[in-house]
């Protein structure tokens, strides 16, 4: 990936970056895997391209991976599948490159336009049976085939993104063991076993498919993923609402036994004759006349010459080098979303860490010295903790460590000696905001939240009871003050949901709003963003505004009416959450590569950061600064006045079997910030909070599992899943 030297055509304006011959124009989405962005070629065709993120791109099984299923996906021929056009599978990031196609997932239109009826679905599953012919013909299973990656366009459905499951998988579960694929739509033999791969397997999805598309919902339910899952292998699915004419054929797709199951060719045949005119509503017909012309405009767009040869492309660059898009590279001001920074000066670590010297950058980047940092200074205190050894959180209510799981129960700790403070296992816990702890009654028939002593307070909560057990798992409370309280919670499980405020005495609510993005994206990034003062990646509460981001538009609304005070555009694009953090007069927003600071009381811009080298995976907010936690074990920080860049450092050095696995929420202390180290063994490193200088580091090698970290005045908490410790970090 390089930049032009000349401004044209580039994304929103700025300097025009390349993949392989290819101009991007704007980002199209995020997945677990990579970003998509709309490209156009030297012919002037548009093209979908998806760039492999960085903690898989440099994994040699994954390159082999990769490189053999686009060589498969090269081979798949037919209608309704997008031709690759061009990949690099082997480089730096690798990348692969698909005809774009002007129409929405299949999520969007149930969600936006509703269902189908009997005749569309026959035209859907038929269009979907011919697609997996043409792919299991081929050698290929797709293994990944939900509502997200089926595209509705006026000619007829596409089914995308079946050349690079199986390269994600493979590394994936080899590294982690777990089940890789959306819940509801795996097929039981593919839970009970993970190497288990079949063409029956994709039958199976398609017959999830068909029921999501006549009724809305998955026919297992929805919930927890393990819950999802104990469906699939043990229950039967559920078919209600399926005409009686096109229930056997789906309850054949659907059999437990993947040696009973109809065929993709089977199916064509069963569901033919079919309309293809079916499947478009008058809404779906005026959204494909929007995107079409705006295909047109995309592709109209002045264009830029590539680079003069020789160019520096990903594979000539150290393996350190720092470079290239990340996610959400799209609207936003220059500074923050223009030509990544392409480093000329780097900071080279030694054993886990390296330290800081003087800034000759926007992120001051250059190290000036070598050498391991000090150890750490033994723990104030240390407990044993267990119980909850999977997915925990530690979380600050006043001075009181909390330690707890989400959707489970809470221990509190004296912060001063160590010692089990309270335990409540009365209410499954959701959500830490303002000191309190919120959750829901076992029964889901109230909301509860407690202090710092755990004194519970109890509220009805704003579900009607006919959907309590679906809205359950998907409930988060990311904003409150003394009177209202904001919740959000899915209404679909391919996307979309409510934003609702509640009062909190009565649980009346006061307000709702729809969300149409992918709201379960945000949710499940929730929790982490919210650690350690990271910010929520739904929204916030603050000066008597509720601030949220739907689609790309940023939105503050009165929290206790819901009526709209501003719209934001321009500052974050569709598909790629955002985190949402309110200080010393600014609300933050950080968003990929990108922090962008808005004036709360109107919206406008007030700056926008130098763009990051690596993609932000948690921020800390502290004393009038902002460190982002990135890829490759970097932490960045910024003056939240200015938006300049103060400095940069390296924390750890990442190995292969760090790539993937989930990077903790960094957290901002008296003085200091603490990062839990991406290397193995697991630990935290302290920095400075003026300079980023690595105070000291911690590691232990008996615990696993990464730490997390939580920081109150000079006192920082480190939590791994069987210790519970507190460290003098900073302060007087």
């Amino acid at each position: 990936m390089v930049a032009a030297d000349r401004n044209a055509g580039g994304i929103r304006g700025q300097k025009a970056v390349f993949v392989g011959p290819h101009q991007l124009l704007r980002p199209l989405g995020e997945g677990g895997m990579g970003q998509v962005y709309l490209a156009r070629s030297p012919g002037l065709r548009l093209l979908a391209v998806k760039v492999i993120r960085p903690e898989y791109a440099e994994d040699p099984q994954f390159q082999r991976r990769f490189q053999q299923e686009v060589e498969a996906a090269r081979r798949v021929t037919g209608f309704h599948t997008p031709p690759v056009v061009d990949a690099e599978p082997r480089g730096r990031r690798p990348w692969m490159a698909t005809a774009y196609l002007p129409a929405p997932a299949l999520g969007e239109v149930i969600l936006r336009f509703g269902t189908f009826s009997e005749a569309g679905v026959r035209a859907l599953g038929a269009a979907l049976a011919e697609a997996l012919a043409a792919i299991h013909a081929a050698g290929v299973v797709h293994r990944d085939l939900k509502p997200g990656n089926v595209l509705i366009a006026r000619d007829g459905p596409r089914v995308i993104d079946f050349g690079i499951s199986r390269a994600f998988d493979a590394t994936h579960l080899t590294r982690t063991g777990m089940v890789c694929g959306t819940p509801g739509y795996i097929a039981p033999e593919c839970i009970v076993s993970a190497s288990v791969t079949s063409a029956a397997a994709d039958v199976f999805s398609l017959g999830c498919l068909l029921v999501y598309a006549l009724t809305g919902r998955t026919p297992f339910g929805s919930g927890e993923p393990a819950q999802i899952n104990r469906r699939v292998v043990y229950e039967e699915p559920d078919l209600s609402g399926v005409p009686g004419t096109l229930r056997p054929l789906v309850a054949s797709c659907l059999d437990k036994d993947p040696a009973r199951r109809s065929t993709a060719t089977t199916l064509l045949g069963a569901l033919a004759p079919v309309d293809p005119g079916a499947l478009l509503s008058p809404g779906l017909l005026a959204e494909l006349d929007a995107r079409e012309r705006q295909a047109e405009a995309d592709l109209a767009a002045p264009q830029a010459d590539p680079p003069a040869l020789p160019v520096r492309t990903w594979q000539s660059l150290s393996r350190r080098g720092l470079f290239g898009l990340g996610a959400g590279l799209g609207a936003g001001a220059a500074a923050a979303v223009g030509v990544p920074l392409l480093l000329t000066r780097r900071t080279r670590p030694t054993g886990s860490a390296a330290t800081v010297g003087k800034p000759v950058d926007a992120w001051g980047v250059d190290a000036a010295g070598t050498g391991s940092p000090p150890a750490g200074p033994e723990p104030l205190w240390s407990k044993p903790i267990t119980g909850m050894t999977v997915d925990h959180q530690l979380s600050l209510l006043g001075a009181t460590p909390v330690w707890w799981n989400e959707g489970m129960g809470a221990v509190g700790y004296d912060g001063t000696t160590g010692r089990q403070a309270w335990s409540r296992e009365d209410a499954q816990f959701f959500q830490v905001q303002n000191d309190l702890i919120y959750g829901t009654s076992l029964d889901f028939a109230g909301l509860v939240w407690l202090n710092d002593k755990a004194e519970s307070h109890r509220s009805p909560l704003v579900v009607p009871a006919a959907q309590r057990d679906e809205a359950a798992m998907s409930l988060r409370v990311f904003g409150a003050d003394s009177r209202t309280v904001v919740l959000a919670r899915e209404t679909s499980l391919t996307g979309g949901g409510i934003v609702a405020g509640a009062d909190l005495g009565s649980g009346a609510v006061l307000w709702q709003q729809e969300i149409t993005e992918n709201l379960a994206v945000s949710l499940a990034r929730h929790q982490d963003s919210m650690l350690s003062g990271s910010g929520s990646s739904m929204g916030l509460v603050a000066d008597g505004r509720c601030y949220f981001e739907d689609s790309g538009v940023i939105h503050a609304v009165d929290l206790r009416t819901g009526a709209s005070r501003w719209q934001a555009t321009g500052v974050t694009s569709a598909g790629v959450p955002s985190r949402l953090l309110r200080t010393g007069g600014l609300l933050l927003v950080v968003h990929g590569l990108a922090v962008v600071a808005l004036d709360p009381a109107t919206g406008q811009q007030r700056w926008a950061a130098p763009a990051t080298p690596q993609p932000i995976f948690g921020c800390a907010l502290g004393a009038g600064r902002l460190l982002l936690s990135g890829a490759m074990g970097t932490a960045y920080c910024l003056d939240v006045t200015t938006g300049r860049g103060s400095w940069h450092t390296t924390v750890g050095v990442t190995t292969a079997a760090d790539r993937g696995a989930d990077y903790q929420a960094p957290s901002a202390g008296e003085g200091f910030f603490g990062v839990p180290l991406p290397s193995r063994p697991s630990g935290v490193a302290v920095l400075d909070a003026a300079d980023g200088a690595i105070r000291w580091v911690v590691n232990s090698a008996s615990d696993e599992g990464r730490w997390t970290t939580a920081a109150k005045g000079g006192t920082l908490y480190c939590a791994s899943a069987t210790t519970l410790r507190a460290f003098r970090a900073g302060g007087a």
